[in-house]
Parts: C-alpha cells; structure tokens; sequence
C-alpha cells in the first residue's frame, strides 16, 4: 500500500470504532482547531474506551476537562444531548497527531458546531495570576498571552519581527516557576491559545521513535497560536563546556531555532540550573529572549500568599507572626506549612500555628537525614547480608 492508501485505511478503520463504541450514526470526523477549548469547557465526559482492545491511560495532574486521559484510546463527552468522542491514536511514521480527532453523528454535526461557536462567545473570567513581584507578572504577561495576541503578533510579523519569544524561568525549586507556568496554561485555555507540555521523557520517547526529527519537530511547532512549556529540559540547556556535548542538545538548538521558522508561539523554558551553567548558545537573542529569576519571597508577597489562604484558616493564626517566622521560605514551604495547619485541624478541629512550624521543621529535617542513608533494592540487600 502507498502511504496515502496506508493513511486513508487507518483513518476509516478509527473512525468507524469511535462510531460502534459511541453508538454514532454516519459519523463525520473533525479537527476543532480554535473551538476545541470552548467545545470542552461545556461538555461533560463521558468514560474512557479501548481502540480494538487497546487503552493506554495517562495521568495528567491539571486541566483533566481539556485532557483526554489517553494516549491512545476513545474519550466520549455528550454537549447538550449530542454524543461525540475523540480519538486519540498517534502513528508512527505519520506524526504524533496523524490520528487525532473528533467523531460526531451527522444529523449533529451542525448543531454542534452551533453550540461550540456559542460557547466561544461566552468570556470567562481572567486567572489570578500567581504570588510573584509584579513587574514580573507583568513581563510574563507580555511576553506571552501578550506577545500572542492577534493584533500585536500581525504587527509584528508586517514589521518584519520575529514571531515567536522564548522566556526562561529560573531560580531555586518552589518559587513560583510552576505556578507561574499553571497560571499561563489556565489563561491559554480561557482565551483559545494551543498550549503543549514538553517534559524530559517525551523529549527523548520523540527522540528514540522511528522518525525522530519529525517528532522532536512537532514538539516546537503550533497548530495555530500558543504556548509551549518546557519543564526542567536540563539536558539540552546545560553548558557543553561543563558537560559531555550530547546529540540531544544538538538536535533540541536546532529544533528551538533552525532553518525552518516556527511562528506565533511562546516558548517557555523551566529550570532548577543556575544560570552561568547554561549552553551560550541557548541563551542567544532568538532562542532566549527573557530570563526571570524567581527568588524565596520577600515579606511582602509572603503577606500576599497568606492573604489568599481560605478565611477559616486565616482566622486561625497571627498573620503578621506567621509572616515574619517563614523569613527565608520559598512559596513551596509556606504552602507546605499551611497544609500541615489544615492537616492538623481535621485531627483535633484545633488551628495551631506552632504545631504546624514545628512539624515542618521535623519533617525537612527527617528528609535532610534520609538523604545520607542508603536507598535502592541493592543497598538494602548489601545492609542485611552485613555490608555497609
């Protein structure tokens, strides 16, 4: 079979096993492009089904309504009566999206369409954006949602600008990086933009798969506008002085900017790696246009993250003293410290303040010692037979 003969068979094949699992009359397959997030945002899921046997589940710990919950099998949803599913079936050879898509009935098709353009209609409400200073929020804002916006991307590209930015967010672990990050998925959602989580494992599963430069391709392109989140992608950006020069960060610069443009997107980069230990040639004007270093919070931002706490908790404890004893956390930790208040209070319907500090400081200090013991099924062994 040619590969146009090839494509065509495994689309009908698809097509007409999402239509037996939903009990879809002449069903009519489509890509939902820019309604895809209004489209979910109002249609209740239905469960999970196999593709000729086959379901492979995948967590995913945010945006579970726009998420399939797949990698490869049938989501159902109904929308105001209307049955619909979406298939999820990447191809090897044919691009990771190849077979991804929407089943409805025919005589709905319209009508879901209709309801779709409605729901694009309907405003939703602007995300609290995260406890950060705000001048960074503001650079964040601009250099992303901003930066995408349609009038501002068609200026730039008339003007002969580059149309796509790349912002690096760095600094020590829980200051704000994955909120910052949540809170820009959250407002890709509200506002249509496409929205790509890239993580270490799927850089290398797009890597190892049987056409890897295509596949690592479609890691930094956009169906239409939109962000791409790259989490914690130390093996591509650490210097290659410092370390071992590998293949992957060869192909990563060049995916990131290569001889093939990739416009109206927003990259965004994630990293515990300080950043003198960063590859110069990442960090050039065109891969890396921002770089926001997110420190522990001053007492201020403290004040704003206690602030935002629910009201039963905030009434539970000295707000100025919880603020001055936390000097020197990172967001994270006064999270963390919340929790155990709350923890503590389903226990005993006591709030103690105290209690919870000194129950932090024990368990980061129980961590601190877990790391000088010996850990892995090898150790273990080694320790019972004798052998330290």
């Amino acid at each position: 079979m040619t590969p146009l003969e090839q494509y065509t068979a495994n689309h009908r094949f698809l097509v007409n096993a999402v239509a037996t699992a939903g009990s879809i009359a002449d069903p009519v397959a489509f890509i939902a492009n820019s309604f895809f997030y209004p489209l979910l945002a109002h249609a209740v899921r239905g469960p999970l089904v196999p593709i000729d046997g086959v379901l492979t589940r995948e967590w995913v710990g945010g945006n579970k309504r726009y998420w399939p919950g797949a990698q490869f099998g049938i989501r159902q949803y109904t929308l105001e009566g209307i049955r619909f599913a979406r298939c999820v079936a990447p191809a090897g050879g044919q691009g990771t999206n190849a077979f991804d898509f929407f089943v409805v009935g025919r005589a709905d098709y319209l009508k879901l369409f209709r309801h779709a353009v409605k729901s694009q209609r309907t405003k939703q409400p602007e995300g609290q954006p995260p406890v950060l200073p705000a001048e960074q929020i503001e650079v964040l804002r601009q250099n992303t949602l901003g930066y995408l916006d349609l009038k501002n991307l068609n200026r730039i590209k008339e003007l002969g600008g580059r149309a796509k930015r790349g912002i690096l967010l760095t600094g020590p672990p829980g200051n704000g990086k994955t909120s910052a990050c949540r809170w820009l998925w959250q407002e890709c959602t509200r506002l249509g933009y496409e929205y790509r989580l890239v993580t270490p494992d799927a850089y290398r599963t797009a890597r190892g798969s049987c056409n890897p430069v295509e596949a690592v391709k479609e890691l930094f392109g956009v169906d239409r506008r939109g962000i791409i989140f790259f989490d914690d992608m130390d093996i591509a950006l650490r210097d290659r002085n410092t370390v071992r020069e590998t293949e992957d960060q060869a192909v990563f610069l060049s995916a990131l900017d290569g001889i093939e443009v990739n416009e109206g997107v927003a990259y965004v980069f994630t990293t515990n790696c300080s950043l003198d230990l960063i590859d110069p040639a990442f960090k050039r004007p065109g891969r890396i246009d921002i770089v926001l270093h997110l420190e522990a919070p001053d007492a201020a931002l403290r004040r704003e993250l206690v602030g935002r706490w629910h009201p039963d908790v905030r009434a539970g404890f000295n707000a100025d003293r919880a603020v001055e004893q936390t000097a020197g956390y990172s967001f994270a930790e006064v999270e963390e410290v919340k929790n155990l208040l709350i923890l503590h209070h389903i226990d005993t319907t006591a709030w103690d303040w105290d209690w919870a500090m000194n129950q932090f400081a024990e368990n980061r200090q129980e961590l601190a010692t877990r790391k000088t013991r010996p850990v892995g099924f090898g150790a273990l062994a080694g320790s019972a037979n004798g052998h330290n």
